[in-house]
């Protein structure tokens, strides 16, 4: 590939609401043809057909902690990334002749944070509710009897796909609501009675500055509330790199495209930080958080900088999970 290549030749935005529209159009359609030639069919082969079933084993680490025998082998792979087998969301791997450490699914993380006492699950930017379908799968029929899983979706396409999905199983009880993160509107959860889970996965990252105002209203509700982000916002604990994305450093970034762009691959951090400018993606979510947990509003639990990237190597997913302060 040619040294003169830049950033700027291939800068673009994240998706419009035109494009995201077009796309959850699209598959509410093939939805529908789906239900039409296979009305009998149960919502998990639907979703398989949409090539959106990622739930997984449950805890794959689980073997290395109770088998003596293959412990020490573990204990060593999980120890070359400062980990133990105790991890709950790691675990020992091999990938390509070479020991690794991997993680399980989004979905299995999330439903083990389902309580007992929880009676709503709403993914924000829900798109057309393929996590929050997932995740009442994995939860079961009968433990979501008292759980109502809400999609907060931009756009009305993705809300109408959600609801035709959720409809072929008759047990879920679904809702799908308008929501937009630069005037995020989450009040009527004040109704709720209960533990509240929310979460994200890659949506946070379509807007440039989310509004902390949805903060401010999770904040405000005497439930418990658990969120978890699953973003690709890695990059944001770097100062400098915020800093440079803050004032728009365009040479800065310009520089760090066109090593990628001839393969550069010795920091992740950096090819992360190039594509979110390139696009436009989320600049302000980590500080947001840094802050509340600085004002004691929230209590991290855990985090997992870039633990995958399967989807695309330089817009890897980091795992954000606190608990609002009560």
């Amino acid at each position: 590939m040619s040294d003169t290549i830049s950033a700027v030749q291939t800068q673009g935005q994240a998706r419009s609401k035109a494009s995201q529209e077009k796309s959850w159009s699209s598959v509410l359609n093939l939805a529908r043809r789906i239900v039409t030639t296979r009305p009998d069919d149960h919502l998990v082969s639907i979703l398989a057909d949409l090539r959106e079933v990622n739930i997984s084993r449950k805890d794959p680490g689980n073997y290395y902690r109770i088998k003596e025998m293959v412990q020490p082998i573990g204990t060593e792979i999980m120890a070359r990334r400062g980990l133990t087998v105790e991890d709950r969301f790691h675990y020992p791997e091999v990938t390509c002749s070479d020991y690794r450490v991997g993680t399980i699914s989004p979905i299995r993380y999330l439903s083990k944070l389902i309580r007992p006492n929880t009676t709503a699950v709403i993914e924000v930017g829900s798109g057309w509710s393929s996590n929050l379908l997932q995740l009442y799968l994995a939860h079961g029929t009968t433990r979501s009897k008292k759980i109502i899983y809400y999609g907060g979706e931009y756009t009305r396409e993705g809300q109408v796909c959600g609801k035709f999905l959720a409809e072929r199983d008759p047990a879920l009880k679904y809702r799908a609501f308008s929501f937009d993160y630069r005037n995020p509107n989450v009040e009527f959860l004040i109704r709720q009675k209960g533990h509240i889970l929310l979460f994200t996965a890659h949506s946070v990252e379509q807007v440039d500055a989310i509004n902390p105002a949805l903060f401010e209203q999770l904040a405000a509700l005497p439930n418990p509330v658990t969120v978890v982000h699953f973003e690709p916002v890695g990059w944001q604990r770097d100062p400098e790199l915020l800093r440079r994305r803050e004032v728009n450093d365009t040479p800065f970034f310009e520089a760090i495209g066109a090593e990628a762009l001839r393969g550069e691959i010795a920091s992740v951090v950096r090819n992360a930080a190039w594509w979110s400018w390139r696009l436009e993606y989320n600049r302000n979510l980590v500080p947001i958080i840094a802050r509340l947990e600085s004002e004691s509003t929230i209590q991290m639990v855990r985090n997992a900088w870039d633990f995958s990237g399967a989807g695309n190597v330089l817009n890897p997913s980091s795992l954000i999970h606190y608990e609002f302060v009560r």
